[in-house]
C-alpha cells in the first residue's frame, strides 16, 4: 500500500538528552522526504541511536519534530507508534512465540484502513512478509531458539508487516552473513520504494550506507558533520573530520570505494 507521497520528515532545533547530559544540540535536518532511505553513520557515542529513539517517541525532545502537518511531538505513545515504527540494535531474547506468532501479532496491533481482517488475511499477510524477508523455514520456531543474526531478521519482519510512515532501524545487519546483509539492505530500499516510507537507519559499514542509501547524514558529537548523497557527505575530510583516520575515496558504479590508510593523532585531526 503505498503511503502518502507528501509527507516529509522534518527535524529542526531539537536536542535531546538522558538526565542532565545534552546528547544531540539544536540538531536540524533538510526534510526527508517519502520513499527515501536516509543513513546515520558516525563514531560511537555520536548521537545516532539517541537521535533514532527521539524520533521513535522513546525519548523526550526539544525543537520540532514533524511528519507531514503531524506534530510527532505531541503524539500519546500508541498514536505516534502507529506512524514510526522503530527496531532496536538490541533484542529481546527470551519471547515464548514462534516467528510467525510475533509477525501476526505485530500486524494485529497495526491500524488496517477498511474493516479488521480476517485470520486468513492476517495470516497471508504475515507469511508474506516472512517470505520476503527470506525465513519461511524459521516461520515455525520459536524466538527465543533463533540466533542472533535470525532474531535480527525476526525483528525486521515485525516492523515491515506494520506498513509504517517512517521506519527506523538500529544497526539491522550487524548480526548478518554477506549474504543476508545485501538481502535486507535490497529489501528495505525495494519496500521504500513501493510503500512511499521514509527508512532511517544507523550503519557501521560505509560502502554499504554509501551504496544503499539516497542521503548520508553524518554525526559526530551530537552534530551534523555532514549531509547529502553519499559522494557529498562521505570524503577523505569528513573522515579525517569525524573518524581520525586517513582514507580514499572513489566513486564507482556500484557505489563508492572507501580505502582507510592510516589513523591520525587526535591532535592533528582536531586541528
Amino acid at each position: 500500500m503505498t503511503q502518502n507521497m507528501t509527507e516529509d520528515l522534518r527535524l529542526s532545533d531539537l536536542s535531546v538528552g538522558y538526565a542532565k547530559r545534552r546528547i544531540i544540540d539544536g540538531l536540524s535536518l533538510a526534510p526527508i522526504a517519502p520513499g527515501s532511505v536516509v543513513s546515520l553513520i558516525g563514531p560511537n557515542a555520536a548521537g545516532k541511536t539517541t537521535l533514532l529513539r527521539a524520533i521513535a517517541g522513546l525519548l523526550p525532545a526539544g525543537g520540532a519534530l514533524t511528519l507531514g502537518e503531524r506534530d510527532l511531538r505531541a503524539m500519546v505513545l500508541a498514536d505516534h507508534a502507529r506512524l514510526v515504527t522503530y527496531m532496536p540494535q538490541n533484542l529481546p531474547e527470551r519471547v515464548a512465540l514462534t516467528v510467525l506468532e510475533g509477525v501476526v501479532g505485530a500486524l494485529r496491533a497495526s491500524p488496517i484502513d477498511g474493516p479488521p481482517l480476517s485470520d486468513e488475511e492476517l495470516l497471508e499477510r504475515a507469511l508474506g512478509v516472512i517470505e520476503r524477508v527470506g525465513i519461511t523455514p524459521l516461520a515455525m520456531t520459536g524466538l527465543d531458539r533463533l540466533s542472533g543474526g535470525q532474531r535480527q531478521l525476526a525483528s525486521l519482519a515485525q516492523a515491515l508487516v506494520r506498513s509504517p510512515r517512517v521506519l527506523l532501524l538500529d544497526e539491522p545487519i550487524s548480526a548478518l552473513d554477506l549474504h543476508y546483509q545485501l538481502r535486507v539492505m535490497k529489501l528495505v530500499h525495494a519496500l521504500a520504494r513501493e510503500r512511499g516510507m521514509i527508512v532511517l537507519m544507523v550503519l557501521h559499514d560505509l560502502s554499504i550506507a554509501a551504496r544503499w542509501s539516497d542521503r548520508i547524514i553524518v554525526l559526530s558529537k551530537g552534530r551534523v558533520a555532514a549531509d547529502g548523497a553519499p559522494a557529498e557527505a562521505i570524503t577523505a575530510p569528513v573522515l579525517a573530520e569525524v573518524y581520525n583516520v586517513v582514507g580514499q575515496v572513489e566513486a564507482e558504479e556500484s557505489g563508492l570505494r572507501i580505502t582507510i590508510k592510516d589513523i591520525l593523532p587526535h591532535d592533528t585531526a582536531a586541528s
